[in-house]
């Protein structure tokens, strides 16, 4: 199992409507790929972080998985219109992703 994390920085004061935003990239456009919303997480930063400190977290079985559905992102006009929309509550430069391997304690 993997998670994928989407990580941002939002502008001070505009940490709701990142969230909000994220909210609609996920039924447009994380729903789309194949990633329940049951599944999918939206974390801030709380204590020893930063409040701006925003993290959309999806979990995926494989690699190809994770690759089909950045495929199917670019392909999504939606993904395109709400990225736009993210530049203006979010610091410049500040979006990236990071892959995470979950691992058994067993």
């Amino acid at each position: 199992m993997f998670i994928a994390r989407w990580h941002f920085t939002g502008n001070s004061g505009k940490l709701d409507d990142c969230i909000s935003l994220l909210r609609k990239w996920e039924m447009d456009v994380g729903s789309r790929v194949g990633w329940k919303s049951s599944s999918v997480r939206i974390v801030t930063g709380f204590i020893g972080g930063s409040e701006t400190d925003i993290e959309l977290e999806a979990p995926f079985e494989n690699l190809n998985d994770l690759e089909g559905a950045f495929s199917d992102m670019d392909r999504n006009p939606h993904h395109k219109e709400i990225l736009k929309q993210l530049a203006a509550v979010t610091v410049a430069g500040s979006s990236r992703w990071t892959l995470h391997r979950e691992m058994s304690l067993v």
